[in-house]
């Protein structure tokens, strides 16, 4: 029997046709678990079809990013939609309620392999059942009133726990490896690149993005709804 292979891929953001090419490169298997970094939907061609391959995967799981969340809130009418989830809302159509089920059950956070996986950031003093959900969902400090982004120099600048951390959320141009966290959201949405990194091996691995996904797709958008005169 083939030894398995644990894949976290970053934020897929509807990058369904690169994260189908990810896969084939790590010859994904029934043996193997993949596990979503968060942020499946909003910006990419392909939410719908993203949501459907972890629902019905058994061997697919996620943790929830803050785009989730956010779908979650304007499911309840807590909060208004903005253009990418307006866009992504108009893809799902009918499939909305199924997917925002879905995202209801979907952890802040898991323990893999001796990795800690979250969406965006931790404080390293405090274990992840007493995060924030802010700094889970989004590396929201408590003591800052905005994110501590890479303006700041990077929560992972900061880390000095023992257990190694994978995150998404922060967008970098490479993996981003620094203090015992890796970062590997690498922009796919935005005609970068789909990273994953395997866990047991500590390997990356990339598929290069087929075009600036949300560039077209909003440029698109506001053409159908403001059209040229």
């Amino acid at each position: 029997m083939p030894s398995s292979q644990t894949i976290v891929v970053g934020d897929i953001h509807g990058c369904f046709e690169e994260l189908q090419q990810l896969l084939d490169i790590v010859n994904f298997s029934h043996n193997d678990e993949l596990i979503s970094i968060g942020d499946l939907v909003d910006r990419g061609p392909h939410s719908k079809e993203v949501v459907a391959f972890f629902m019905q995967t058994p061997n697919a799981f996620a943790i929830m990013g803050n785009h989730e969340d956010k779908q979650i809130r304007i499911f309840d009418g807590e909060l208004e939609p903005s253009l990418s989830q307006t866009i992504c809302l108009e893809q799902w159509g009918d499939y909305t309620a199924k997917a925002i089920s879905y995202f209801r059950t979907l952890p802040l956070y898991l323990y893999k392999k001796d990795f800690l996986l979250v969406h965006a950031g931790v404080l390293p003093y405090l274990p992840p059942s007493q995060q924030p959900k802010n700094t889970l969902l989004r590396a929201r400090m408590p003591w800052m009133k905005g994110s501590f982004d890479k303006r700041f120099g990077g929560w992972w600048k900061y880390y000095n726990a023992k257990t190694p951390v994978v995150y998404g959320h922060s967008v970098f141009n490479e993996v981003h490896i620094e203090n015992n966290t890796y970062g590997i959201d690498t922009g796919a949405c935005h005609g970068q690149k789909l990273s994953a990194i395997i866990l047991e091996s500590r390997e990356i691995i990339q598929v290069q993005a087929s075009r600036d996904h949300w560039k077209d797709i909003r440029e698109l958008y506001l053409t159908k709804i403001t059209p040229p005169k």
